[in-house]
């Protein structure tokens, strides 16, 4: 009974319901992995002939090198995406902005939407490039051991890319559909 929970786990009531039931929390897989070579974990594979104590720790140790092989690929491939797609694309909008900006401004027309629009695409574009880079920065900077690149994973480069992701998604909601290089969640929920 005290396992079993048939509420929403996602909310902010359920670390402290789990920890009034005696339940482990964890987070993230980096603060999941060391439970597989708790001692209670490993007596119970040893004792029940299901693994020896050798075969968990080898296990454990290509979870932690698969862990830190999957972020490290996927901070690549959102690097990559958003130095040769997101950018140029919200460049090329920012511009398009300025353009249609002088030319009313020529004409002596309002131009609030294209002056306040251009501003915040311009300062969440700048913004977008610093995260990029420290991204890049610091996933050249991944240790070589697993147990520490697992922890530097999980606290550098996840928040990094938390970080990226949020510049980008503010940028999508601003940018010109025609512009933006992938498909917008309105696109993929009406598709069917």
């Amino acid at each position: 009974q005290r396992i079993i929970f048939n509420g929403n786990g996602y909310d902010e009531s359920w670390p402290v319901e789990a920890e009034r039931r005696g339940l482990a929390n964890l987070r993230s897989t980096a603060d999941a992995l060391p439970a597989y070579v708790a001692p209670k974990n490993v007596d119970l594979m040893v004792r029940h002939g299901i693994y020896t104590r050798h075969e968990v720790e080898a296990r454990y140790e290509i979870h932690l090198e698969n862990y830190r092989s999957v972020i490290a690929i996927e901070a690549h491939t959102m690097a990559d995406m958003i130095r040769r797609e997101v950018l140029p694309a919200v460049s090329a909008y920012g511009a398009e902005l300025c353009r249609r900006l002088e030319e009313k401004k020529a004409c002596g027309m309002a131009s609030v939407y294209e002056q306040s629009t251009a501003q915040e695409v311009s300062r969440l574009t700048d913004g977008l490039l610093g995260a990029c880079r420290k991204l890049e920065q610091d996933t050249g900077t991944i240790p070589a051991t697993a147990s520490e690149a697992v922890t530097y994973c999980r606290n550098v480069i996840v928040p990094d890319m938390k970080a990226a992701r949020s510049f980008a998604d503010r940028l999508e909601v601003l940018t010109d559909a025609k512009y933006w290089p992938f498909p917008v969640y309105s696109d993929m929920l009406f598709y069917v």
